[in-house]
């Protein structure tokens, strides 16, 4: 296993090292650039001649390419830092770094468990591995460490680029594990259902509203949330439910507790349910047609002729190997949050990365647009990764040997 994710950890940085060789030519040869707009006042031609230089507009295409990789790989500061923001303020490395200290030792307590090593040295090296990961992990979730790349100054004069995406990371990180979570418990039970019922008349409906959702644009579905959920039903009822724009309310700070929770709640359904309605009509289709291969299969049919309860053959036998297609599926919506949030975030005027992304396209502001594409193939890499080592768990006939 150790093996296989090395490996797989070597062909995700050659596939990322390609992404962001072809994303920055592509941005290159789409014409235009950062100072076209001062281009067109002639009296800021000493400032456009200072900012191409400092900016390095004036190198070679490739020159320009290797300094932008350098600099993103390149780590700015390492230091100790006061505060832990994850969910609802700022998010960045000072809070990432104690998440991901303590998810790789999670991780690696799963697989030193699972691993079959026959060999005497095994359990003692285990056990002090153990000791020894956790403790480093937890050192560094107490410790909040500041970690930060040079990943340059954005061309629209907003500071630092690593600055600018970390601290819209929360909005975009609370929008998208909500919509997540919406996806995951309505469609999953609701592909299993559908199975259970084949061709009933909730089988038929679920899958005339699944396509449905499934091939309406997504701004579409924003906009119809907008005016039959938030404008209409306020009008219809007298009562604002929902807003329509933004993350809090303007006094959000002199609220109580409860009534906190409930202004988030009212700016977060709409965004996050545009974005779920999709992703659940594909995992309830995905769940559908893997319970229906699983249910057919011979081992099922045995297990049903001993004789053992249905809810058992459902849950404990059919829906562990159906799972093995949703993992993929959720995988590469995890990773994907951003680039599904892009519109969304338009849309619902969310201060969010994907909002940033739009505005630094249209700035063409390489530096946040490479900084975000790479974000999300970053992204994609690690989920992948970790769907493939999910199907040895759920599946006991996948090896990595």
């Amino acid at each position: 296993m150790l093996a296989y994710i090395i490996r797989r950890l070597v062909y995700g940085l050659v596939t990322l090292l390609a992404l962001s060789l072809v994303v920055f030519l592509l941005i290159q040869a789409s014409g235009g650039g950062p100072l076209d707009r001062l281009k067109l006042n002639p009296r800021m031609q000493g400032v456009i001649a200072q900012l191409t230089e400092q900016w390095g507009l004036d190198k070679p295409v490739m020159q320009q390419y290797f300094t932008w990789l350098k600099n993103f790989v390149t780590p700015q500061d390492v230091a100790a830092a006061d505060g832990l923001t994850v969910l609802f303020g700022k998010i960045g490395l000072r809070s990432m770094f104690p998440i991901v200290a303590v998810l790789v030792a999670g991780a690696y307590t799963a697989w030193a468990f699972m691993a079959k090593i026959a060999r005497p040295w095994w359990r003692p090296f285990r056990a002090f591995s153990l000791v020894f990961v956790w403790f480093v992990s937890l050192w560094l979730a107490k410790s909040r460490l500041v970690f930060s790349l040079s990943w340059g100054d954005s061309f629209r004069g907003d500071g630092a680029v690593w600055d600018n995406i970390f601290g819209a990371a929360g909005a975009t990180f609370r929008l998208g594990i909500a919509a997540l979570v919406l996806a995951l418990i309505i469609g999953i039970p609701l592909g299993i259902y559908q199975a259970i019922r084949q061709y009933s008349f909730f089988d038929q409906v679920g899958t005339t509203l699944s396509f449905v959702a499934f091939s309406t644009p997504i701004f579409i579905i924003g906009v119809g949330f907008q005016l039959l959920l938030a404008l209409y039903l306020e009008k219809w009822t007298g009562v604002k439910l929902f807003f329509v724009t933004g993350m809090t309310d303007p006094g959000y700070n002199s609220l109580g507790t409860m009534a906190q929770l409930g202004d988030v709640v009212r700016h977060l359904a709409l965004p996050a349910l545009s974005i779920a309605l999709i992703s659940i009509a594909a995992y309830s289709r995905f769940q559908r047609a893997s319970m229906l291969e699983v249910m057919h299969s011979d081992y099922l049919r045995t297990a049903k002729a001993k004789g053992l309860p249905r809810r058992r053959v459902i849950l404990k036998h059919a829906l562990r190997n159906a799972l093995i297609p949703i993992v993929t599926l959720v995988s590469l919506d995890i990773a994907g949050i951003i680039g599904g949030a892009i519109i969304t975030e338009s849309i619902f005027g969310w201060p969010g990365v994907g909002r940033l992304y739009i505005q630094a396209i249209n700035a063409v502001d390489y530096p946040t647009i490479m900084a975000v594409v790479m974000s999300i193939g970053i992204g994609i890499v690690v989920m992948n990764i970790v769907a493939d080592i999910l199907y040895g768990v759920l599946d006991p006939r996948v090896r990595y040997d």
